[in-house]
């Protein structure tokens, strides 16, 4: 059973990205539909056809979920994936409009659900997962609740670090051998941020400006992190996401990776209903499935970290009770986004959504 080390685990959340659009004045939608699993009508759900997912979830785990969820119901899903910033500034800007498109909303980080519930746009629902989910990674109301935890790790390519060579700690990658050596991740609007931020708190500004001097490359994704990696273009990364570090190397690639024992970045994600939805019936009924253990398993499966407490650890992978997880305080961040993101800039250089 999965157990979470500190209930201080809701200020994990990555607040930064998705503040950028706070201050537009999405409309509330109407409320339809059902509230709660049982009074969802099957039939209706069917007629409806279809659900519209907005997520910022890696596809391949999103592409199981659906499968499983089609497979049993019959019912198919459509989505956009970005980040979490995207994510939250379409639904808002088509909110905006009065058009809005999704049902469902998943972000991996929860401010992009804390925007959306105070811009009125979520739906309270009574979801029968709430039993295996700690009342810290919910929403008292029922607008959203956490499916995953994401953890920054440190990953190399194993072809240039041998036996005993490779990097163990965030201070291992700023020795002079990672000259040139080393890559990382941020979009233009600062998707990164967030977890560099909570590296800096934790070990201070130093860390970051001895990484910069390194010249490490950046690039869109921690997908695309995984990818350079693997080509073996740069040796080790930071702060990328655990669960694609892992799919790397149970795919044989020549990579590895470590949760440094000093202290990893952790974010929490989350998912909830949007109000007005045309397809309220066949939302919910995905919604449940999303976060019921079946569909956490499959999430699980894939290499992410569970908010439920009956689902395992990723395999191959260590339960959270054993990592120092560094956490981050959503409204500090979010007082001081621009001149973190200011700080970010002058360390790396580039955009960082200001």
């Amino acid at each position: 059973m999965q157990k979470f080390p500190r209930r201080t685990v809701l200020k994990a959340l990555a607040a930064g990205p998705a503040l950028i659009s706070v201050g537009r004045s999405a409309s509330a939608a109407p409320e339809t539909g059902p509230f709660e699993p049982s009074k969802i009508d099957l039939d209706k759900a069917r007629a409806e056809g279809k659900v519209i997912l907005y997520t910022s979830l890696d596809t391949q785990i999103v592409d199981a979920i659906i499968a499983a969820f089609k497979k049993k119901h019959g019912i198919a899903v459509e989505y956009f994936r970005g980040g979490s910033a995207d994510v939250t500034s379409k639904v808002l800007a088509e909110a905006d409009a009065g058009r809005l498109q999704a049902d469902m909303v998943d972000a991996s980080d929860l401010a992009a659900l804390l925007v959306m519930k105070d811009k009125g746009l979520l739906k309270p629902i009574k979801s029968e997962s709430t039993g295996a989910v700690e009342a810290e990674l919910r929403d008292p109301d029922g607008t959203w609740i956490a499916d995953r935890l994401t953890q920054g790790v440190l990953q190399y390519n194993t072809n240039e670090f041998g036996p005993g060579k490779a990097p163990q700690s965030w201070k291992d990658l700023t020795d002079a051998r990672m000259k040139g050596r080393l890559v990382f991740f941020s979009s233009a609007n600062g998707d990164g941020a967030p977890r560099l931020y909570t590296l800096a708190k934790a070990f201070g500004w130093e860390l970051l400006q001895a990484l910069a001097q390194t010249n490490p490359l950046r690039v869109q994704t921690p997908q695309v992190i995984t990818q350079v990696i693997e080509r073996g273009e740069r040796g080790a990364a930071f702060a990328t996401n655990d669960n694609i570090a892992l799919r790397s190397k149970q795919q044989g690639k020549p990579t590895d990776y470590v949760f440094p024992k000093e202290g990893v970045p952790t974010e929490l994600g989350a998912t909830g209903l949007l109000k007005g939805s045309v397809h309220p019936h066949a939302a919910l009924l995905f919604h449940e499935f999303w976060m019921s253990k079946e569909g956490q398993e499959l999430l699980s499966e894939k290499g992410k970290y569970s908010s439920r407490s009956d689902v395992a650890s990723p395999p191959g992978s260590p339960p959270l009770s054993a990592l120092k997880l560094l956490t981050l305080d959503p409204s500090e961040y979010k007082k001081n986004r621009d001149t973190i993101l200011q700080k970010m800039t002058d360390i790396f250089g580039g955009e960082w959504g200001i």
